[in-house]
């Protein structure tokens, strides 16, 4: 079971409390909670479930299960941050999916949020042709 995560026509933003991808390829862009953006750096093709479970509880200091480190790579590869035609998750390995979302929902937060992003203009606001305001009206006249 290879878990490679997908890189190529990602922008990455790392903020304090998540990591912000926006996708080139169709214009998405996705949250990563700390959890799932810990797994999804950690993806390089040569680590195991347990592995990463490993390192996410080096890196944040909380214990992590199997069933979490699942679940995330389950919604990475339904985000589609996961390299095509690499199998990551088959349910095999969850004792509990409830459980597993269960502890998530306790955590309060969406291990991988997506959003749909408009596509960018190219630069409209350098191609738009502004047009002067119309200039002030004259005074009125003056009668003595």
């Amino acid at each position: 079971m290879k878990l490679l995560a997908r890189k190529r026509d990602l922008f990455a933003e790392n903020l304090p409390e998540e990591v912000v991808l926006y996708d080139k390829a169709d214009n998405k862009v996705h949250c990563l909670n700390k959890t799932a953006a810990t797994i999804w750096e950690s993806c390089d093709g040569t680590r195991t479930v347990d592995d990463l479970a490993q390192i996410v509880e080096a890196k944040l200091g909380a214990p992590t299960n199997r069933e979490v480190v699942l679940l995330a790579l389950e919604e990475l590869e339904k985000a589609g941050l996961m390299e095509v035609g690499v199998s990551v998750v088959s349910d095999a390995g969850f004792t509990s999916r409830r459980e597993a979302v269960g502890k998530i929902a306790l955590a309060g937060t969406a291990l991988v949020a997506t959003i749909i992003a408009a596509a960018p203009a190219a630069h409209a606001s350098h191609n738009v042709k502004r047009t002067p305001p119309p200039p002030p009206p004259p005074p009125p006249p003056h009668h003595h």
